[in-house]
């Protein structure tokens, strides 16, 4: 009797300063459509012992390093907002290992990598002015505000990501053969159209551009969690 397939992975990687724990529940939501595989950052979540990383080339690095194992076959990359760029270097990086390249690149809450960021930078601003910036993003909860220890825990991870997502700028790089899926909210104020559609540039497969009703935190939307059903079911066939 021949085994069955084992179903894609879904890699997923957060946005500055999160963790793994953001996509815990997608593990339920996409069972039996994908193995939900949440991705921690050194100096995050269950790693945040480890030294934090500032530097987005290493960062890749260690983590194509470390995920080539866990792509035991047909796998998706998801990243929102800075995730967005991490996953998008690991697109191209695991396509020149033993993965192969990804079913699909899905990314939220980004311009195309060619666009810079478009506000003032928060990595080293005071952490009041930090924090408010992060409100306009629904990026901050008042527990971890009002808390010192937690903000002491909270903050290095976040500046470090905010660092690399702030100054990036898109390395020389051949366009992706895997299509991809962009979702953004249309209140968004990290994104615009123009910038959005320049993920199109990115891939020689094609590419598709959302937008849905909401702002920039992205994980719980409705038509985010559609178009992985639609692609994971197109997988299936």
């Amino acid at each position: 009797m021949q085994c069955a397939e084992p179903l894609p992975r879904l890699l997923c990687l957060p946005h500055a300063g999160g963790s793994a724990v953001m996509f815990y529940p997608w593990r339920s939501r996409f069972s039996g459509l994908a193995r939900v595989t949440p991705v921690d950052l050194p100096g995050h979540g269950r790693r945040r012992t480890e030294p934090l990383v500032r530097d987005m080339d290493e960062l890749v690095t260690r983590l194509a390093g470390e995920l080539a194992a866990a792509a035991d076959g047909p796998y998706v990359l998801y990243g929102h907002s800075f995730g967005a760029l991490v996953a998008f270097e690991l697109a191209h990086r695991l396509a020149e290992s033993a993965a192969g390249a990804p079913l699909a690149l899905v990314v939220s809450g980004r311009n195309a990598p060619s666009v810079p960021h478009p506000r003032a930078a928060l990595h080293d601003a005071p952490t009041g002015e930090l924090l408010r910036g992060l409100r306009t993003l629904q990026g901050t909860l008042p527990a971890v505000e009002q808390n010192p220890e937690l903000l002491e825990i909270f903050l290095p991870p976040l500046r470090a990501d905010l660092k690399m997502a702030e100054t990036y700028r898109r390395p020389e790089l051949p366009r992706l053969s895997c299509p991809v899926q962009v979702v953004a909210g249309d209140l968004d104020p990290l994104v615009d159209d123009a910038g959005l559609a320049g993920w199109q540039r990115e891939t020689v497969a094609a590419c598709q551009v959302e937008r849905v009703r909401g702002g920039h935190m992205m994980h719980d939307s409705p038509t985010l969690h559609r178009c992985l059903d639609d692609l994971f079911g197109l997988v299936a066939r």
